[in-house]
């Protein structure tokens, strides 16, 4: 996408591969590299909408940002957000809202370092909607785990370390991006049942969002009422500690919103003021 969009938005598809995909000499030779990862790319580009393929030509399709990561990663966001499960690229944030209420559900997000690659795939697939990828195949499965991380790596779902843990679900950095798009005004406080409200639409995949609430169906797990997931509290905990937003502690019992169990010191909070978005 930053190619097209650096070539005035379209491109040859014989020269976009000799970009993306050069070959090399080897005894006198030329050798493609990988001849079918740049195939690969182009289908997962046409797959989200980003690229319209038009005869031998390949056009970055309009409204697709690619100026920046962060400007292509929230247009990815948005593209997946709204999709549903009759569409393949929905498997993204539907298996994210699973693992989400699934967290919800064991208190903790401690049972994904317990997990197999086996047999995280086989839950996941089982809590998902009832659907078929367009090889025929399963929405998830072992394989296909790796290419789904990266993805959530990109849209700030995920982070990825070394070692056996390999990865973690850290979601402050697309929430924050969100709460910024949405124009929070700077010290303005927002009930916190507002606020919650503004996240599920932005963020579907979370709290009080339609994947999340139809993930917790499926699991037959059911939300405790004014409690946040362990995954989202732990975003706003975090964003309040780096002074992005603060989480107003006082308030009426009737008005509190709890947080997931933790031995940080907030516990619960009645309203949020946006402080420092722009730093995001």
């Amino acid at each position: 996408m930053s190619l097209l969009a650096d070539s005035g938005g379209a491109l040859d598809r014989a020269e976009a591969a000799g970009w993306l995909n050069p070959g090399f000499t080897r005894d006198n030779q030329e050798v493609a590299e990988k001849p079918t990862a740049f195939q690969q790319v182009v289908g997962a580009a046409s797959s989200l909408g980003a690229v319209e393929a038009d005869g031998s030509m390949l056009r970055l399709s309009p409204g697709c940002d690619a100026s920046t990561n962060a400007a292509f990663s929230d247009w990815v966001h948005d593209r997946l957000a709204t999709l549903d499960s009759a569409e393949k690229d929905g498997v993204v944030l539907e298996a994210f809202a699973w693992l989400a209420a699934k967290s919800d559900a064991e208190g903790s997000v401690g049972w994904i370092s317990q997990s197999t690659a086996d047999g995280f795939a086989d839950a996941a697939e089982q809590a998902l909607p009832d659907a078929a990828d367009d090889d025929g195949d399963r929405r998830i499965n072992r394989t296909k785990l790796p290419s789904w991380r990266r993805w959530l790596i990109s849209l700030g779902l995920i982070v990825s370390f070394p070692g056996a843990l390999q990865w973690h679900p850290l979601i402050d950095r697309r929430v924050a991006r969100e709460l910024t798009r949405a124009g929070l005004r700077q010290n303005e406080e927002i009930p916190a049942v507002a606020f919650l409200s503004l996240l599920a639409k932005r963020l579907p995949y979370l709290d009080g969002g339609p994947m999340f609430v139809e993930a917790t169906r499926r699991i037959k797990h059911a939300e405790r009422p004014r409690q946040l997931s362990p995954i989202l509290s732990a975003a706003l905990r975090n964003l309040h500690d780096d002074g992005v937003i603060e989480l107003k502690l006082l308030g009426d019992a009737a008005d509190l919103i709890r947080l997931s169990q933790d031995t940080h010191r907030l516990q619960a909070f009645y309203a949020v003021v946006a402080k420092s978005l722009d730093v995001v």
